[in-house]
């Protein structure tokens, strides 16, 4: 668990006096991460979450992170460094028709009892931030398994439903 990042926070607190939470989490700390793919779940991850009122929901919060991932390239299985910056804006809502009174710009976040888990604000930033087919610039597909269509096709000996045929 990352330093001075309480489980849990009371929205309307959080709202009412500003609170803002700076620091780093660990990647190994995250429990949503695709651990295949991450090379090193090693990586401090920079956060900055600052809450403050809003006359449509219940509150909002700027959610900044920034970093570098070790990522597993899906092309070559080869390891490869992907930064990430993100800075956005997320409500927070108790109803469903409240997110239609948010701005194009912000997304909904869901809050249960008035209490927010501000690591799991900062996890979602970052699994947004993860592409669903990490590649490294460059990378070739090199596999042994793959054909390039210049082999032969199969004879009827190779083939294993040749023996079939005959059954009749």
């Amino acid at each position: 668990m990352a330093q001075s990042l309480p489980e849990s926070i009371d929205l309307n607190a959080a709202v009412r006096n500003r609170w803002q939470f700076s620091g780093q989490i660990k990647l190994a700390d995250l429990q949503r991460m695709p651990h295949e793919l991450l090379h090193s779940e090693d990586s401090l991850i920079d956060y900055d979450i600052q809450f403050y009122a809003s006359q449509a929901v219940l509150g909002e919060a700027l959610i900044k992170v920034k970093g570098q991932l070790e990522l597993i390239c899906q092309r070559s299985l080869e390891p490869f460094t992907y930064d990430i910056e993100k800075q956005s804006t997320v409500g927070f809502i108790s109803e469903v028709e409240d997110e239609d009174k948010l701005p194009p710009d912000v997304l909904a976040t869901w809050v249960e009892d008035m209490l927010v888990d501000p690591q799991a604000l900062i996890e979602d930033e970052i699994l947004l931030l993860i592409p669903d087919y990490p590649n490294k610039a460059g990378a070739e597909l090199d596999s042994k398994y793959l054909s390039d269509g210049s082999e032969e096709a199969e004879s009827e000996d190779d083939n294993p439903f040749s023996v079939l045929k005959d059954l009749k």
